[in-house]
């Protein structure tokens, strides 16, 4: 009898520990990056948001992801199932281990075909969200999934939110209002976030100046260079403003970035910290290999530039023969 009080007793009390460890759950709430990559979580009282951000390699080129999930159904203290509300039939979930946070998914719908289908951040990683003001009138914080009307802001109040440059049209934030949490979209043109990081470093600027402007992709020849031309397609390149704002053409698509900082090195070389949407993030070594020429590499980063390009100022192209290839006329 009292073995049988004993285990009882004893049963009860693991699973009272075993509640109280679930409910006791850190909180998730905040930006997870790293190279490459980048997960938010915003949690709320009836909705939790999660966004995943990356690039990485595909074929010979580069691939993404941009994905904006709604929390499904939190199934247990260690996995949640996710839903883009678009593609439902794609299967999703985020597991909330110990020491790191794993997504898993089918890709299509918001990922690029080559992508592994798992990414993982570490929990170490874990930065606070940026705050910033309400500066329309009112606005009203719609969900994502359309169904039903948020709370309306008045100018002024403050919203929690992943802030980065470049900053994309419309942006996830958290408000709290007194015990209240509430999850939905703005505008980025309602919100004023004066305190916010991720523009060029101001001791930066003289050499980004020095960078700025058009650079062309070519390839060894010989002792020389070649351009090529593609039907259908840009030749690729990379833009540099003086701003730091930099636009990367793979030649059927782009992606707009921010240079954050420049290092300069010796010969003339830098090492720059680009930055893209929703805080993905990598370092591009920019070596001057043909100075006479103003031919550069691009090296860096785990995706389209890791093996690294060359490139040549737009302005200086005068004399590198260019190869096109023949297109059928329609």
């Amino acid at each position: 009898m009292n073995a049988l009080r004993y285990g009882l007793v004893t049963g009860a009390s693991l699973c009272l520990w075993a509640g109280l460890a679930a409910a006791q759950q850190p909180p998730l709430t905040g930006v997870y990056a790293k190279e490459g990559a980048t997960l938010v979580v915003l949690e709320g009282d009836g909705q939790t948001y999660v966004q995943y951000d990356s690039n990485f390699p595909s074929g010979k080129g580069t691939d993404a992801c941009d994905c904006t999930f709604a929390v499904e159904k939190k199934t247990s203290p260690k996995s949640w199932d996710l839903t883009t509300y678009i593609h439902r039939e794609s299967k999703w979930t985020l597991g909330l281990e110990a020491d790191r946070l794993v997504l898993k998914g089918q890709g299509p719908g918001c990922c690029g075909a080559g992508w592994s289908g798992q990414d993982s951040f570490s929990r170490a990683s874990l930065q606070a969200l940026s705050t910033c003001t309400l500066k329309a009138k009112e606005a009203l914080l719609r969900p994502l999934d359309g169904t039903r009307q948020g709370p309306t802001l008045v100018a002024g109040d403050k919203v929690e939110m992943h802030a980065s440059l470049p900053m994309p049209y419309n942006v996830l934030v958290r408000v709290v209002k007194g015990p209240r949490v509430a999850t939905g979209l703005l505008s980025a043109n309602e919100l004023e976030c004066s305190g916010l990081k991720g523009g060029l470093e101001a001791a930066s600027a003289d050499a980004m100046r020095a960078l700025a402007g058009k650079w062309v992709q070519v390839r060894r020849k010989g002792k020389g260079y070649l351009i090529e031309e593609w039907c259908g397609s840009n030749t690729p390149s990379v833009t540099l403003e003086a701003s730091g704002s930099i636009l990367i053409d793979y030649g059927q698509d782009d992606l707009l970035g921010q240079v954050r900082r420049v290092n300069a090195e010796a010969g003339g070389g830098s090492t720059l910290l680009v930055a893209y949407q929703r805080g993905a993030s990598e370092m591009l070594k920019w070596t001057v290999t043909d100075p006479k020429r103003n031919v550069i590499r691009l090296q860096g980063g785990k995706d389209y530039f890791r093996e690294g390009s060359l490139y040549v100022r737009d302005d200086a192209r005068k004399g590198i023969p260019v190869k096109a290839e023949a297109c059928e006329e329609e």
